[in-house]
């Protein structure tokens, strides 16, 4: 896979037809609601993992979005390292969605779109205008909260979706 990750524009308008997830809702946000969210709602951007080497043509691949949120305070006293925080919620960027096309699951897509967002947001708490300790996802199924938590995520939660979160201070201090 020749692999580009690009913010979704009107220029990928097309590839997003061609996208499919086992999960229906995944599939209908990148095709219908996106580019709306960004342009003109003002709630999400959305980053696309472009195939160009397909030999159908270009492809997407996978996908993400990120928003902000913010998480009450009581929610994660399963975090010790929060404790001594504020009591008030508490800022952070929300991994709105991820989603890898059916056709290329099992080949590390998802784990570099995580690495990706991750990425993006740890530039955004180092040198942007706001900060925020946080950062948020609500796992759709229990196959993405046991991905999530190999990653370092916590549960705040047993429902689907199931919020959860990142620390980002050990990651802004270098500790991991």
């Amino acid at each position: 896979m020749a692999l580009r990750v690009e913010l979704l524009g009107r220029q990928h308008r097309a590839l997003t037809r061609g996208f499919r997830n086992q999960h229906p809702s995944l599939t209908e946000y990148l095709q219908r609601y996106a580019l709306r969210h960004a342009e003109r709602d003002l709630l999400a951007r959305t980053y696309v993992a472009v195939d160009a080497g397909h030999p159908d043509g270009p492809v997407i691949a996978g996908y993400f979005s990120l928003a902000l949120a913010s998480v009450e305070r009581a929610s994660v006293a399963a975090l010790p390292e929060l404790d001594r925080l504020p009591r008030f919620p508490i800022p952070g960027v929300l991994l709105a969605r991820l989603a890898v096309d059916e056709r290329v699951q099992g080949q590390g897509l998802g784990r570099y779109l995580f690495d990706e967002a991750l990425g993006l947001t740890l530039q955004l708490v180092r040198n942007g205008p706001v900060l925020f300790r946080l950062f948020v996802t609500d796992a759709i199924d229990g196959g993405a909260v046991s991905f999530y938590e190999k990653l370092g995520l916590t549960r705040l939660g047993n429902g689907f979706p199931c919020r959860m979160v990142l620390d980002l201070a050990p990651l802004v201090a270098g500790r991991r």
